[in-house]
């Protein structure tokens, strides 16, 4: 069993059992980047500047991959001088780029390259006394912190923000509308088909495998995606992310299934040949449904591929409704 933030994979089989269930959940929260300090979709973003001075950026490092994809959907990728492990195969990322350690970075290395800019993620510091770039911005090195967000309206603050930083506003602001309109799209398309919160197809969406099966209800804005796509999450009345029991999920009996797909893996098959399994009308009807891991778990401007996929799912002729 895996779990991914992008390309990042840890496989827990082996040491399940050498940690706590409470450990193994409290890592598929921070891999989805939705932790106790994230925002409510009504907050105000504005991030940690750990050191600021946003003139003149053109050496820029990141250090988590939903920002090296915000900084490319920005146009700036050919001012990136250096990439988190996570980030080298993001299309739009120059080759051979030096890359940084995730979670204990190389201060020495790093200053040798001369930055403008380091753009880091909460989800850096996690597990560790204080924030590992903290260094950095002590000795005048300027390091943006960039919130885990929980919801889409904090996915386009982070844009944002991250615009205003490296002096490019307006671009920022055309992202964010390019999204807004493509959201606004699918749920008009799928309003016409479901009307009615009654008429939506139910949707369970399992993040990770048995034996834990995590998944998640409001306040995780994969939630919200459900909701666009024209469907409803069977545990829209949890709060955040939990283990769901598999006869909780038998008794709910989803329309709809999405897995997260990850290389080498067929995690759709592993569902439908899954023992008890067989009675859900999602098995039974071969309405299970592999999710592009990447474009789910990095909040960034690619969760609308997520979202396309999903809606295709749910609606198949959403494409031709609008």
């Amino acid at each position: 069993m895996n779990f991914s933030y992008g390309k990042m994979k840890v496989t827990l089989v082996t040491f399940f059992t050498t940690v706590t269930f409470y450990a193994v959940l409290a890592i598929f929260i921070l891999v989805f980047a939705i932790t106790s300090c994230s925002r409510s979709s009504s907050r105000s973003n504005t991030g940690t500047a750990l050191h600021s001075e946003s003139t003149g950026i053109k050496r820029i490092i990141s250090a988590a991959p939903s920002n090296t994809e915000i900084i490319i959907g920005l146009g700036l990728g050919g001012r990136l001088i250096a990439v988190d492990l996570y980030s080298r195969d993001i299309a739009g990322v120059p080759e051979s780029l030096p890359l940084i350690d995730f979670f204990y970075p190389d201060a020495e290395a790093i200053i040798g390259l001369k930055p403008d800019m380091i753009l880091v993620n909460e989800i850096n510091s996690f597990g560790v006394a204080d924030n590992p770039f903290k260094l950095l911005g002590d000795l005048g090195i300027n390091v943006l912190q960039v919130p885990t967000s929980n919801s889409i309206e904090g996915i386009y603050s982070d844009i944002l923000m991250i615009a205003e930083a490296l002096d490019v506003k307006d671009r920022g602001q055309a992202l964010v509308d390019s999204m807004k309109d493509e959201i606004k799209n699918i749920t008009e398309a799928n309003e016409k088909m479901f009307n009615q919160t009654a008429n939506r197809k139910t949707v369970y969406f399992e993040i990770s495998s048995m034996p834990t099966m995590v998944t998640f209800g409001e306040g995780a804005y994969l939630n919200e995606m459900i909701e666009i796509a024209g469907g409803k999450n069977i545990f829209a009345e949890q709060r955040g992310w939990f283990s769901a029991g598999a006869e909780e999920i038998i008794n709910r009996n989803p329309d709809i299934i999405f897995t997260l797909v990850y290389s080498g893996e067929d995690a759709v098959s592993e569902i439908k040949n899954r023992r008890s399994f067989e009675s859900i009308n999602a098995v039974r009807t071969s309405q299970v449904y592999a999710i592009d891991a990447d474009s789910a778990s990095r909040p960034s401007q690619h969760i609308l591929r997520a979202l396309r996929e999903m809606a295709k799912a749910i609606n198949p002729d959403y494409e031709t409704a609008h």
